[in-house]
C-alpha cells in the first residue's frame, strides 16, 4: 500500500492514538482520524454541563490529534502541558482545546489552526463523527436505562450487559466524516471501549451508511481483553458480530494480538488481576480472515495489557502483504 494513500481511523480513548502513533512510526503520512465527542465524564464532563451539554467533548479529539505528531522534544513539551491538571483536576488540553473551538467556530476546523500555533508536523487530520452535541444512552439486560457515556465507565465490571445503545438527541454525521470514510484505501476500527469510544461513531445519523458504501478495505482491531458489561464474547469472531449485531456494520479482515508471544509467567498473573474486574482474555479461534500477530506488550508497573506501538508500527510497515492478502480474499467471494 501506497504511505500516501489515505488511512482512515476510526475510535477514541486511549487506543486510537497507540495506532496512529504507529502507523506515523510506519511513515504513513495521511491519516484522517474519526473521533467520538460524546464522552461527559470527568473534566470533560464537568465543561459539557457548564455549557448545559451544548459543546462537543474534544479530549478524544486532542489526544488523537498529537498522536498524529512525529515525535520529538517540541511534541513532547506539547503532551507534558496537554496532560497538566491544576489541583481542581481541571486538564489544560480539554480548555485550550475549547478556547481554539471558539476561535474557529467549529472542532472541525481546530487542526489547522493547531499546526500554525505549534508548527505541528501531524502526519492526517482528526474529524468528530459528528458536529453536534449528543450523549450515550443504553439499556442492560436488567432492564436498567442510562443516559450519558460516563455511566459505561462505572458499569464497566457489571455482569449486567449493555443490550441496547443509542444517542440522544439523534445527529447528523460530519460531511468531512464521510469524505474520509469515501476517499480512504483502508480502514481501521481501533481497540478501545467498544460502546463509547467505537460504536457511538456509527451510532451517528448518516455515519453507518457511508462506512458500508466505502470501498476500502477494513480492518477491525480487537481488544486485549473483554470488559464484562460489554458482551458475553469468548474470541474475536464474536467480537465482529457485536458490531453487526448493534451498529450493522461487517469487516473484510480482523486483527488481533497472539499473547502466546507473551512471558507465560507474566501472563498467569496478570490473568488474576483481569479476573477481579471479571474481564477475560478473548481468545482465537482458526479463522482465515484473521491476522494473529504479536502486537501486545505487558505493562509491569500498572499490570496492565497493552497495545505496543513498536509491535503495531512493524506490522503497519507490511501493510502491502495485507492490501494483497484482502484482495485474494474478494477474489475467492467472487469465483464463489
Amino acid at each position: 500500500m501506497n504511505k500516501k494513500e489515505l488511512i482512515c481511523t476510526i475510535g477514541g480513548g486511549t487506543g486510537m492514538p497507540v495506532v496512529n502513533e504507529a502507523l506515523v512510526k510506519a511513515g504513513y503520512e495521511n491519516i484522517w482520524s474519526i473521533v467520538t465527542t460524546f464522552d461527559n465524564g470527568g473534566d470533560t464532563g464537568r465543561m459539557r454541563t457548564d455549557e448545559r451539554g451544548q459543546t462537543l467533548a474534544n479530549s478524544d479529539y486532542w489526544r488523537s490529534l498529537i498522536s498524529l505528531w512525529d515525535d520529538g522534544t517540541q511534541k513532547k513539551v506539547w503532551v507534558e502541558m496537554l496532560k497538566y491538571r491544576d489541583g481542581r483536576d481541571r486538564n489544560f488540553g480539554n480548555t485550550f482545546f475549547q478556547f481554539m473551538t471558539e476561535k474557529t467556530g467549529s472542532l472541525d476546523k481546530v487542526d489547522d489552526l493547531f499546526k500554525s500555533l505549534t508548527m505541528a508536523d501531524l502526519h492526517g487530520h482528526v474529524i468528530p463523527s459528528s458536529l453536534f452535541s449528543a450523549n450515550m444512552s443504553f439499556e442492560t439486560n436488567n432492564g436498567k436505562v442510562y443516559h450519558g457515556e460516563k455511566f459505561l465507565d462505572q458499569l464497566r465490571m457489571s455482569s449486567d450487559v449493555v443490550k441496547k445503545l443509542w444517542l440522544e438527541p439523534k445527529v447528523k454525521v460530519n460531511p468531512e466524516a464521510v469524505k474520509a470514510l469515501k476517499r480512504a484505501k483502508m480502514i481501521i476500527v481501533c481497540p478501545g471501549s467498544i460502546f463509547g469510544s467505537l460504536m457511538a461513531n456509527f451510532l451517528v445519523d448518516g455515519f453507518k451508511e457511508a462506512f458500508n458504501q466505502s470501498r476500502a478495505k477494513k480492518i477491525l482491531m480487537v481488544n486485549l481483553m473483554s470488559q464484562a458489561n460489554e458482551g458475553n464474547f469468548a474470541n474475536q469472531l464474536e467480537y465482529e458480530e457485536l458490531f453487526k449485531k448493534h451498529v450493522g456494520v461487517k469487516f473484510d479482515r480482523i486483527l488481533m494480538a497472539d499473547l502466546t508471544c507473551l512471558n507465560s509467567k507474566k501472563l498467569d498473573k496478570l490473568r488474576k488481576f483481569y479476573e477481579l474486574e471479571h474481564s477475560r482474555e478473548v481468545e482465537y479461534v482458526e479463522d482465515e480472515r484473521t491476522f494473529l500477530e504479536d502486537l501486545a506488550t505487558i505493562d509491569e508497573k500498572n499490570w496492565r495489557l497493552r497495545h505496543s506501538t513498536q509491535k503495531l508500527a512493524r506490522f503497519f510497515a507490511r501493510m502491502s502483504y495485507v492490501s494483497k492478502e484482502i484482495k485474494k480474499d474478494k477474489k475467492r467471494k467472487n469465483r464463489n
